[in-house]
């Protein structure tokens, strides 16, 4: 299974639209992804035997929304894909009415032949 398809098997149960990178539909809660570092680890002839992905999820929703519950749900989700314990970081977003939570967190991906 690749990063991107624990990503998505993490976050669909919640049932908000989801995409990489940028959203731009209608909806007030969704999620987007990207990668922050890809590279090669557990070397035998001279190749990489696993590829470690460090990956940013960002959960998006209304500002005077209580996310406590969510933001612990979405950690749970993403520990139970194989991901390691995500750093949650809330950003500044450009639009005052939403709150931007960004988990960062890394997965071993096996390399196929």
């Amino acid at each position: 299974m690749t990063t991107l398809e624990h990503i998505v098997r993490a976050i669909e149960i919640f049932g908000f639209p989801y995409s990489p990178g940028v959203y731009t539909g209608p909806e007030d809660h969704w999620f987007t992804y990207n990668y922050v570092d890809d590279y090669g680890e557990l070397f035998g002839d001279d190749e990489p035997l696993e590829t470690v992905n460090r990956i940013q999820l960002h959960y998006f929703l209304p500002v005077e929304e209580n996310y406590l519950k969510m933001k612990n749900e979405i950690r749970d989700a993403l520990l139970r894909e194989g991901f390691t314990y995500p750093e949650i970081e809330s950003m500044d977003d450009p639009n005052p009415d939403i709150r931007h939570l960004v988990f960062e967190c890394e997965i071993e991906e096996e390399r196929e032949e």
